[in-house]
């Protein structure tokens, strides 16, 4: 599998599907979440690659991975998660194949958090939604996979294994708005979010 076919296969299928990774050893904290702006430290998710079923991991550090072809590739995200007080968030990841131009996935999301429960579904809101357990450790929040629910919140799926790490931006990030008056404009300033970060 060539790299460029590698990394449009993991920006498509991190861009439809729960997201996260990474262990994190210390005592953990209040687990919080807020409207906001968070940076993607990593992701874990399965996959289909090559016909097969697998969870793929991708980090800001780099994550290598062998293709069918026993080539070993490294892959890099960076990414932006921001949560709009009224329920819409954006999720955008650009995913690089060794140190290639990287794929960008940006997509309207909606979210809600319950108690320690955060959930991820689509911009509708009225498709399948990713359940995730809140975690803080190291002054990050884990959002370890539970499963996915359909509309009615019965599970129709497991999402044991993936993990979404997130680190909370600083306030000149998090002041900035949220509201977005064009897909455009929303595109432009996740570009430029990435960039920041």
């Amino acid at each position: 599998m060539a790299a460029g076919r590698v990394g449009a296969v993991i920006v498509a299928v991190l861009g439809t599907s729960g997201f996260a990774c990474a262990h994190l050893g210390s005592r953990p904290e209040k687990p919080t979440m807020a409207a906001g702006k968070y940076a993607v430290e990593s992701i874990r998710s399965r996959a289909q690659l090559d016909g097969i079923d697998q969870v793929i991991e991708i980090s800001e550090q780099g994550t290598k991975l062998v293709d069918s072809n026993g080539a070993e590739h490294v892959l890099t995200e960076r990414g932006a998660l921001v949560l709009s007080e009224d329920g819409a968030c954006r999720l955008a990841l650009a995913v690089s194949v060794d140190g290639e131009e990287p794929g960008v996935s940006d997509r309207a999301c909606t979210w809600q958090l319950q108690g320690d429960q955060f959930l991820l579904g689509d911009a509708s809101g009225t498709g399948t939604r990713t359940v995730y357990q809140v975690k803080r450790a190291a002054g990050r929040l884990v959002l370890e996979g539970i499963s996915d629910v359909d509309a009615k919140g019965s599970i129709v799926g497991d999402a044991t294994g993936e993990r979404i790490v997130l680190v909370e931006r600083p306030a000149e990030y998090a002041n900035r708005s949220v509201d977005r008056t064009s897909e455009e404009q929303a595109a432009r300033e996740i570009q430029e979010y990435l960039h920041d970060l």
